[in-house]
């Protein structure tokens, strides 16, 4: 299932959404507050980004629409380091999980997200079931995907053909639900067993 990506209109939450989705190996879907769809409970998680949350003592249409959320699974990045606590404890009583505060840098922004993502998961849910579809032959050619190198030097160190090779990166792709090598990658890095990789 996709990952909601919750935001308030504007270039911020373009850019960071940007970021997010091409950085993190999930399929992501994208929504303005107020403009989410009404079929919540579809999304594996929800992440909300708080980068313009009011918080005044008069709650503000980004509260208002955050309140609102009804899913089991919400992650709430950037919120302001300042957020007094009769915003944050209703919140927490939701048991919304509170990743990181507006001056949290890209990266380690992306870190505890990914953490915040694959920790919120239950067991057995679909990133395992994903790593128990992949065959053993899937798993080597991921773990060397990882290095950077093409198809042609990933096939050389299989004793397998280009096309071969080729074919199991487009299933692979389909098994894990990412587009493109370095989502692949990322993927590996964090569900493949360390050894492997």
């Amino acid at each position: 299932m996709p990952i909601l990506f919750l935001s308030d209109s504007g270039l911020h939450g373009d850019l960071l959404f940007s970021l997010v989705s091409e950085s993190l190996p999930n399929s992501w879907e994208k929504a303005e507050f107020g403009k989410q769809k009404h079929c919540l409970k579809t999304y594996d998680a929800i992440i909300v980004n708080c980068f313009g949350l009011n918080t005044q003592s008069s709650p503000g249409t980004e509260l208002q629409h955050l309140r609102s959320i009804d899913h089991p699974r919400v992650l709430l990045i950037n919120l302001p380091n300042d957020m007094p606590s009769h915003i944050s404890k209703p919140l927490e009583e939701r048991k919304f999980v509170f990743l990181c505060d507006n001056r949290t840098g890209q990266q380690e922004l992306l870190k505890k997200l990914s953490l915040g993502i694959q920790n919120s998961r239950q067991p057995g849910d679909t990133e395992s079931r994903s790593r128990l579809l992949l065959t053993k032959r899937e798993q080597e050619i991921l773990a060397q995907l990882t290095t950077g190198e093409p198809n042609s030097i990933i096939a050389s160190r299989l004793h397998l053909s280009e096309h071969t090779v080729k074919n199991h990166m487009y299933n692979i792709f389909r098994k894990i639900g990412v587009k493109n090598r370095l989502q692949a990658s990322n993927w590996a890095k964090l569900h493949l067993e360390a050894e492997r990789i």
